[in-house]
């Protein structure tokens, strides 16, 4: 075997490696990481996608056995990073005001957020979320809105067309969102174009915008783009994330908070 075909097929096991550790890469960061071109890494892709090891997307791969960042139901999740998605829920129930309106979306870190604002009163919170309503609506402290939509049983949460119609007729001070994966370069990014439109949708219905995220949830990028990083203003995670990444953050004008 040739050297060159060598070194093909090393860089070619090394995307595989790549694609199923973050779930998912762009053209352009394999061509950065690997320092050759694009239509290499391209040709790289059809390849390992015709060998069933990456399934190939518009501008870039991820893993087959779900979607890029795909997680699991989020009943599953709830006993993922709990410690962390306790201290974070507490740091950013800090953050809101008595009498404030909230638009508080769902999600395993959304519902710890929830369970903190027991303390709180006359909060008017809106959510698309079953788990969270059923949290607020035991707590009695508050006035809950539940948009309307279709019902996700994975997520335990309202989507659809319907529900976007909802947000364009509402305004709250701050929302506070889930991410599921978070970029430096790419910014907040989501499984698919739908549910990447609903999060724009409930960003544009607020005054600020709070981001809360494990640190695993970093260095990763979806499918379909969110917004930018710097157009965040609050983002709430653990100490598991990295230097270099806070650095960066911080040099956004970010208020990075870590718990």
């Amino acid at each position: 075997m040739q050297n060159t075909d060598l070194m093909t097929l090393e860089r070619q096991d090394r995307i595989v490696e790549l694609v199923n550790e973050r779930g998912s890469l762009t053209v352009p960061e394999l061509s950065e990481t690997f320092a050759v071109s694009e239509a290499t890494i391209r040709r790289d892709l059809i390849a390992l996608a015709e060998r069933r090891l990456i399934q190939r997307v518009h501008g870039g791969a991820m893993r087959l056995s779900r979607v890029a960042t795909s997680e699991s139901p989020i009943i599953q999740r709830q006993d993922e990073h709990i410690d962390e998605k306790a201290r974070i829920g507490q740091a950013t129930a800090a953050l809101v005001h008595n009498g404030e309106t909230l638009l508080l979306l769902g999600g395993s870190t959304g519902l710890a957020v929830a369970r903190e604002l027991v303390q709180h009163h006359d909060l008017t919170i809106v959510t698309d979320s079953l788990l969270v309503a059923n949290e607020l609506v035991q707590q009695r402290n508050h006035r809950m809105i539940l948009i309307g939509g279709s019902i996700d049983p994975d997520e335990q949460a309202v989507r659809g067309t319907l529900s976007r119609l909802i947000l364009q007729q509402i305004h709250v001070d701050k929302v506070i969102i889930g991410a599921k994966a978070i970029s430096v370069t790419r910014g907040i990014s989501a499984e698919t174009p739908e549910e990447a439109e609903l999060f724009r949708a409930c960003m544009a219905c607020a005054d600020q915008i709070i981001v809360v995220s494990d640190s695993s949830k970093f260095q990763k990028s979806a499918l379909a783009k969110v917004i930018g990083l710097q157009d965040v203003h609050i983002l709430v995670t653990d100490h598991g994330l990295g230097a270099e990444q806070q650095e960066s953050i911080q040099e956004l004008g970010i208020h990075l908070i870590l718990v």
